[in-house]
């Protein structure tokens, strides 16, 4: 394991690491069930106060969380996750320590605002001291929700929209069992209003602590880790590609960019491997704290407008969109484009810009076909549809972030490539 980056990321001002039980070259030679958890702490308001990443990391949850005996605690998740075993892992922890819990495990996948209200309700109702989000980004959106719900009356629906949320809810504790949306680290939280895709963004959602067990995506089956390991991808891609990008989100983007070409098609192939687990694991919590500030781009507005309008997963909607986006975006930011190429493990010495941009593009594209992600022709977008998607697309996602206006006819372009399947 490769922790270089992150260890120089440590001088950068208010980033402190701080292991636990372990050093930088113990976990540097991580070998199989060897690793111990570490953590380090983000002193902004756009990220958690703590992540704490390991294998097995579940089991220092109370410690990590900070939760006292006599405590009362909301587990937010959704029955795949209850079914699997996972929730018992953290109950049990829990018991442990003399801290009492109820369990809502009705989170739907891409949760609609009737189920935000759901949650809402419960939270509002059980006078709890914590909420803990458990499960892939929808739990953990909709653990945000809880939090926020408690200091915040009235409706979930007034709370969409970027810094509607006034008070701080209750403490938030999240622990992905995917890896892909960020969540765990993240200010956003998405709902489903009608077919459209609505995020309440404020920094007052954002997880208290992170907590990241690589263990836990073991499980996932290969269609899952296709689509969370591209989600993530498509997160550090756009938050390079961001005008907002600055250094340090810039190194947190390309170092994700790294450990997903380098680890994806392993977990993908062989999802028993713990170790490219663990790096898609990290790449995921560390684009999520890359898009956190300069935010996303073009390729998230056109997934989450086709995506939820033919019911495709996020994860693979944005899986479908990212090769082609970038494409567009290679001769506003061709620079960047070359910096993810050489991420990515492309030889881009003595190349003009474009054309090692360019290597981005095709070596994103060849992943997607590696790992059999569908154009919109093999999801059923018909084809005459495509000036209406496009027409939605650019009317309800304004990116001023973004490095190159997208017009109606650019989407189009873009979309009629999507469907076809090919740059």
């Amino acid at each position: 394991m490769n922790l270089l980056v992150l260890k120089d990321i440590c001088y950068i001002k208010d980033l402190v690491i701080d292991p636990i039980e372990t050093s930088l070259r113990d976990v540097a030679s991580m070998r199989g069930d060897l690793i111990l958890p570490y953590s380090f702490s983000l002193l902004t308001t756009y990220s958690p106060k703590k992540i704490v990443v390991g294998l097995d990391a579940v089991d220092v949850c109370v410690q990590e969380f900070e939760l006292k005996a006599g405590m009362k605690v909301l587990i937010v998740t959704d029955k795949g996750v209850q079914e699997a075993g996972i929730v018992k892992r953290i109950t049990d922890e829990l018991e442990d320590a003399d801290v009492s819990f109820d369990v809502y495990d009705g989170v739907e996948a891409d949760p609609k605002l009737s189920n935000a209200e759901e949650v809402a309700e419960k939270a509002r109702g059980g006078n709890y001291d914590a909420v803990i989000g458990l499960g892939g980004g929808s739990s953990m959106d909709m653990a945000k929700v809880a939090s926020l719900s408690v200091s915040n009356p009235g409706r979930i629906e007034v709370y969409v929209g970027v810094d509607t949320v006034k008070h701080k809810g209750l403490p938030l504790y999240c622990i992905p069992t995917t890896a892909g949306t960020g969540s765990e680290v993240t200010r956003v939280a998405v709902v489903t209003v009608g077919k459209v895709k609505r995020a309440i963004v404020s920094s007052k959602i954002v997880p208290d602590v992170a907590l990241v067990d690589p263990k836990l995506t073991v499980s996932m089956p290969p269609k899952v880790t296709v689509g969370s390991g591209l989600d993530a991808l498509s997160h550090a891609v756009e938050a390079i590609l961001s005008l907002d990008a600055n250094p340090m989100t810039i190194a947190l983007g390309l170092e994700a960019v790294r450990l997903i070409s380098e680890n994806l098609r392993v977990a993908y192939y062989d999802g028993r491997n713990v170790e490219a687990r663990y790096h898609m694991s990290l790449a995921a919590t560390m684009a999520g704290l890359s898009f956190n500030g300069p935010g996303l781009v073009h390729g998230h507005s056109i997934a989450q407008t086709f995506g939820p309008l033919y019911g495709v997963p996020h994860g693979l909607s944005c899986a479908m969109t990212l090769p082609y986006i970038m494409e567009f975006y290679l001769p506003a930011v061709p620079e960047r484009l070359a910096w993810i190429a050489e991420a990515m493990g492309e030889d881009v010495y003595g190349l003009p810009l474009r054309e090692a941009g360019r290597l981005a593009v095709e070596a994103v594209y060849e992943l997607c076909v590696e790992l059999d992600v569908p154009s919109l022709k093999d999801v059923g977008v018909e084809k005459e549809r495509i000036p209406e998607i496009a027409e939605l697309c650019v009317r309800e996602w304004v990116r001023p972030n973004s490095p190159r206006l997208l017009t109606r006819e650019d989407a189009i372009k873009i979309l009629e490539r999507m469907w076809e399947g090919e740059l």
